[in-house]
């Protein structure tokens, strides 16, 4: 079971997938969520889901609101199986199922957060760091967690912060550190 950290849904547990995802271990999300810090009042959208442990532990340590993005139907259903389990009111939150990128080329939201936690062996390129970007509120953060063997083509990003967890690399960028639009 993965428990939810902090908040007022701390301590909560949350139902582990049946299907081959990676969740984010405990120690990652509390090193992510002690360099966020406040949340309260962020908009944020959890991009390759799974369960929804990013976005829910957002949503527990006050974020007004999380958008769900996964392409799996197994995914999305235990998301929301998850948030209906914890009691987090239907108006704090919207489920998709879709492919990230797709969801990020067709949507104009903007958040403050972005998780993307994609599978390991997914190369993140360039399209996606400016879609990202696109997303994102003047000084919103981008919170990438890969594999410590694959490296994103983040482009002319720079990560703001990097650290290096057992098999993950934890990277956050910082919406003005981006390339301008063109």
């Amino acid at each position: 079971m993965t428990r939810i950290i902090s908040g007022r849904y701390g301590g909560l547990s949350l139902g582990n997938p049946k299907h081959a995802i990676r969740p984010t271990t405990g120690k990652v999300k509390s090193y992510i969520f002690n360099v966020l810090g406040s949340l309260e009042g962020c908009r944020v959208l959890d991009l390759f889901a799974g369960s929804g442990a990013l976005g829910i532990e957002a949503l527990s340590r006050y974020a007004v609101h999380a958008v769900f993005v996964d392409k799996d139907p197994r995914s999305v259903k235990l998301i929301r199986t998850n948030l209906q389990n914890i009691r987090v009111p239907e108006t704090q939150y919207a489920i998709f199922c879709s492919d990230a990128l797709r969801y990020l080329d067709r949507s104009d939201t903007r958040f403050d957060i972005i998780f993307a936690d994609p599978p390991y062996e997914q190369r993140l390129n360039g399209n996606f760091f400016r879609l990202a970007c696109a997303h994102l509120n003047a000084g919103g953060i981008l919170v990438l967690e890969y594999g410590i063997h694959g490296e994103p083509d983040s482009e002319a990003w720079a990560a703001a912060r990097e650290k290096k967890m057992g098999d993950s690399c934890i990277r956050m960028y910082k919406a003005e550190d981006s390339p301008a639009e063109e």
